[in-house]
């Protein structure tokens, strides 16, 4: 049995245990993961009166580096791949939001933790958000062994200056 990652490609699982054991690092999340987790976040926004949103490629790459970045340093925190504002910045997006984990074992407990915490739970209400990049890195040398991150935007707006009469 294969595994797909994000882009596609098939990865033996003979490969992913010689990374996990060699690296210790592995980022897991398949395309049919990803779709299923960015479906229970638009169930949950419609439930709230908001439209769902849709998986999206670039914030799916933003949301791996982020998981693999806090994964390969053991530390949960936003700025460990680099300022949001930097990251975000070739998402096309006109608001965005981000959270992070760590230490929860499956997805739905990741959701429920982000729901509980009215931080988190504004970034799942984001109004105007359409695309969601969620990605889950493991680490077997950290105490938290998972680390997820998921990216939130909308489409950027069509901003004009207005001149003062």
């Amino acid at each position: 049995m294969k595994r797909r990652d994000f882009i596609g490609l098939e990865i033996p699982p003979i490969l992913l245990a010689l990374i996990w054991s060699v690296f210790g690092l592995l980022v897991t999340t398949t395309l049919t993961q990803a779709e299923d987790m960015a479906s229970m976040i638009s169930q949950y926004r419609r439930a709230h009166g908001l439209p769902g949103v849709s998986t999206d490629a670039r914030l799916t790459g933003i949301a791996e580096r982020q998981a693999r970045a806090m994964a390969t340093s053991g530390v949960m925190g936003h700025g460990v791949a680099g300022a949001f504002a930097a990251r975000i910045a070739g998402a096309n997006a006109g608001l965005a939001g981000e959270n992070i984990a760590a230490g929860t074992k499956s997805f739905a407990e990741t959701l429920r933790l982000w729901k509980s915490s009215a931080g988190h739970n504004a970034n799942l209400l984001l109004p105007g958000a359409t695309r969601v990049g969620i990605a889950v890195a493991y680490s077997g040398q950290t105490r938290n062994k998972a680390f997820w991150a998921m990216e939130i935007a909308g489409a950027a707006e069509n901003r004009r200056l207005r001149r003062r009469p």
